[in-house]
């Protein structure tokens, strides 16, 4: 049984921000610059973030115990990655849809719904946007991939049993995924009939 814990409040004082103004959008994301202000008053030079939209991806597990993964080139590393299922979500869209329909976008394979695992902020220094990782059990093949124009992903099946070589080896080195799977693991060794 865990013990219960408490983490101390904060004893931050708050920092002033400005109006975020948009400096720049690239298809994908927005650039904005913010005044600051220290709690003391003092004026810094101006901060930079990022706007992004929400991302998911999904553990999915087939009905013979294969994880559906997916090898994509990634133009940030120019390097082909192995990942889980995901991707952006819609505007509005509620994340458990949004991964179900990346994992049949990307992979071809379709579960009846997606069991929530956890959700992160991506970058919190830079960014404000969410990634919700999902569980998502009896995945079938129900047809093609339907990639959007800067996609092209290769299904990699891979059996669970073999799920903690791809963290330990690197194979999976993309840090939401590795994230995503690492709480599906620890899940699936506690019992969770959810990472079953």
């Amino acid at each position: 049984m865990k013990r219960p814990f408490a983490i101390p409040e904060t004893q931050l004082r708050p920092w002033k921000l400005g109006p975020p103004e948009r400096r720049g959008h690239f298809r994908v994301f927005s650039v904005f610059a913010m005044d600051v202000q220290t709690p003391d008053g003092e004026t810094r030079p101006e901060i930079y973030t990022i706007d992004v939209a929400d991302s998911c991806s999904v553990v999915a597990v087939t009905e013979d115990e294969q994880l559906v993964l997916v090898r994509q080139l990634r133009f940030g590393t120019r390097e082909l990655s192995l990942e889980l299922p995901g991707g952006m979500l819609q505007p509005g869209e509620d994340p458990a849809r949004g991964v179900l329909r990346e994992l049949r976008e990307e992979t071809g394979y379709e579960a009846l719904a997606a069991e929530p695992l956890l959700a992160l902020h991506t970058n919190p220094s830079l960014q404000r946007n969410r990634h919700f990782a999902f569980v998502a059990s009896g995945a079938r093949l129900v047809g093609a991939p339907i990639f959007d124009e800067h996609e092209d992903c290769e299904v990699v099946l891979v059996p669970v049993e073999h799920a903690e070589r791809l963290l330990e080896e690197g194979h999976m080195t993309h840090a939401l995924c590795h994230a995503a799977l690492s709480a599906f693991l620890r899940r699936r060794a506690a019992g969770d009939t959810s990472a079953r």
